[in-house]
């Protein structure tokens, strides 16, 4: 039966604590033994004299016992002392340190001892002293002989135990040797020479040996764990080295196919970002998705949500009778609607799918393989397209990401052609809604105007009466007269641009062309030195400053026209008139009528500003108040 090794003994760090504890036990326990043989030859020294005291007090006793001189109390004291040091000898104390040793033959006598004392020696010793006998030192010296004898037992004993003491401290020398001797062995065996041997394979690894390996340490502990580590870094490093070439081939292979990858990206996403109609756009994509995948065909579908139909926006390589008969597909059973009822790209063996997708079988005799991918925007589908192979073609997961990343981009650029399709619809009506009220505000009322005179001409050419027919001709001809102005100035705010000069400029154009037409003198004050308004911002302000200073010129009957600018944190623009002034309840009553301040009110809305319009003075005079808030000025 072989002894299998512990599998925790295995490990060196294990070993060598075990080995350090076991030392240190050992030299533990024979400093403790050490010790403990002291403390006998102590005690037993101090046994042997208090043995030497007795055998003093012993005949002490015997001369006071004799001497008559001496009384009684001389006499029990001395009987006293040698009953204490016997009583020494008999509970021993530990810690002075005093014992007397524990050998049968040693505590036999001292019990033999004891008893002659208490029941012969005493006895007679007392009575002596009582009597006043003498007492001849013969009778004591074979008490004290005995007790001589006794001594001899205990240095006996002491002599074994100093024997013992002398013997070990050489065992203890020997032994120190021989384990320094052995720990060196261990330590040799087991740490210095495998790591040498590992420092030899390293040092052969750094000159450029790759094929320098550590055969010889196999140990199942930490150093033959490092040597292993070593080899297997080793060899990996060989495999590397040997391979080298082959992997940056490859690596660069990868990089470079990411870089095809990221600049298809780059340049499909820039082609999205250039303003063209839809059209364009999806042909300009289906020709780059062609390149970039290497398909054969390539059809662009687009959802109609409320007939359920895909319609066909964008083709290349298909069969001239799938474009013109099945431009559009209705999604009620067909394969289309498959494709859109996942939320992943398929590909589809044409040859192995189902007759009752008809809409393929104009494909089915020229093309083996179709991909199709979903066009999402905002986690809706709004469209699909495929992508048809000749071949047995597999793309790889790096190209079906690439291309899902381009019918993303397609999705979010198809939905901002409808934004922007939206928002310039929106602008055309705002602007024909402009165009609507000012036309109202101006000509409407003009030829209203000359309607109601030409009846008063009509009224009088029948009654003759030439004073009428001269006062409504001269009626008409001023109506007509200021129906070209009005013409005139709407043709000319809505052809107006900022001049190249800049915004303070365009604002003394206007307030020019106000003062030719109503020869009303107006003045510009400006002040402040904040920042600039937008090119959005500046337009709409010089529309409101147009809308103000006509509205002057028709109602106002001003002498006097002040335009002031303050720019500071906020921009405030005030149009100051000293004509007849508004009535505010009157303003109020017909709010909804008054379209030329409608207009500057949505102006200023549109560039985050308001409008306020009030009376200048109780006595007359009309202020007009733009002002636009600081964190309003740099918002287009």
């Amino acid at each position: 039966m072989s002894f299998r090794v512990p599998r925790c003994f295995k490990s060196l760090s294990t070993r060598l604590l075990a080995l350090t504890a076991i030392w240190v036990s050992f030299i533990v326990a024979s400093i403790g033994y050490t010790m403990m043989l002291n403390w006998q030859l102590e005690a037993s020294a101090a046994a042997v004299q208090t043995v030497s005291d007795l055998r003093y007090l012993a005949f002490r006793i015997v001369l006071t016992t004799n001497n008559r001189e001496e009384d009684a109390l001389s006499f029990e004291k001395e009987i006293d002392t040698f009953q204490k040091q016997l009583g020494l000898l008999v509970k021993s104390d530990p810690w002075k340190p005093l014992v007397v040793p524990h050998t049968p033959e040693i505590q036999d006598s001292l019990h033999g001892l004891i008893r002659q004392w208490e029941n012969d020696i005493r006895p007679f010793l007392e009575f002596a002293r009582k009597n006043q006998e003498y007492v001849p030192m013969s009778r004591i010296k074979l008490f004290v002989e005995q007790w001589s004898a006794f001594a001899t037992q205990i240095e006996n004993s002491r002599a074994y135990y100093q024997w013992q003491l002398k013997y070990l401290q050489v065992l203890l020398i020997v032994l120190a040797i021989g384990s320094l001797f052995a720990i060196m062995g261990l330590l040799l065996l087991w740490v210095i020479r495998p790591l040498e041997r590992i420092g030899a394979g390293i040092q052969k690894l750094s000159a450029g040996n790759l094929t320098a390996r550590v055969t010889d340490v196999t140990s199942d502990d930490e150093v033959g764990r490092i040597a292993s580590g070593f080899n297997h870094m080793a060899e990996r490093l060989s495999d590397l080295y040997n391979n080298l070439e082959q992997k940056v081939a490859e690596k660069t292979a990868t990089v470079e196919e990411k870089n095809r990858h990221l600049a298809q990206l780059y340049e499909m996403t820039a082609y999205f970002a250039q303003q063209r109609p839809l059209d364009e756009m999806m042909d300009g994509f289906v020709e780059r998705i062609m390149k970039y995948t290497g398909a054969d065909a390539c059809s662009v579908r687009m959802i109609d949500a409320k007939q359920r139909v895909l319609t066909l926006v964008a083709s290349d390589g298909l069969p001239d009778s799938m474009v013109e008969e099945e431009s559009i597909l209705s999604l009620e059973g067909s394969l289309c609607e498959d494709v859109l009822e996942r939320s992943y790209p398929v590909r589809y063996v044409l040859s192995e799918l189902d007759e009752t997708f008809s809409e393929i079988d104009p494909l089915r005799p020229e093309f083996r393989i179709a991909y199709s991918f979903q066009i999402r925007n905002a986690g809706s589908n709004i469209g699909m397209f495929s992508l048809l192979y000749r071949r047995d073609e597999v793309l790889s997961s790096q190209i079906t990401r690439l291309v899902e990343s381009f019918a993303m981009h397609l999705g979010v650029a198809v939905e901002n052609r409808r934004l922007i399709e939206r928002d310039r619809q929106y602008a055309v009506v705002q602007e024909r809604q402009l165009l609507a009220q000012g036309l109202h505000d101006s000509i409407a009322q003009a030829l209203s105007f000359l309607n109601l005179q030409v009846q008063f001409l009509s009224d009088a050419i029948k009654d003759n009466d030439k004073a009428l027919t001269d006062e409504s001709l001269a009626a008409i001809r001023t109506g007509v007269q200021e129906c070209y102005e009005d013409v005139r100035e709407l043709l000319l705010n809505f052809r107006e641009r900022l001049h190249k000069e800049g915004f303070v400029d365009g604002v003394r154009t206007v307030m020019s062309r106000f003062e030719a037409q109503a020869h009303v003198q107006a003045r510009l004050k400006i002040s402040g030195n904040g920042p600039e308004l937008t090119e959005r911002q500046k337009l709409q302000v010089i529309f409101i400053v147009q809308e103000a200073l006509s509205n002057v010129r028709k109602h106002a009957h001003a002498s006097n026209v002040v335009v002031r600018i303050e720019n500071r944190d906020d921009f405030v623009l005030t149009i100051l008139d000293d004509g007849l002034g508004l009535d505010a309840s009157l303003v109020q009553a017909r709010k909804g009528q008054h379209v030329g301040l409608s207009i500057m009110s949505e102006r200023a809305a549109r560039i985050g500003a308001s409008v306020s319009v009030e009376r200048a003075t109780p006595e007359g005079g009309t202020r007009v108040t733009l002002r636009l808030p600081a964190d309003k000025r740099m918002v287009e």
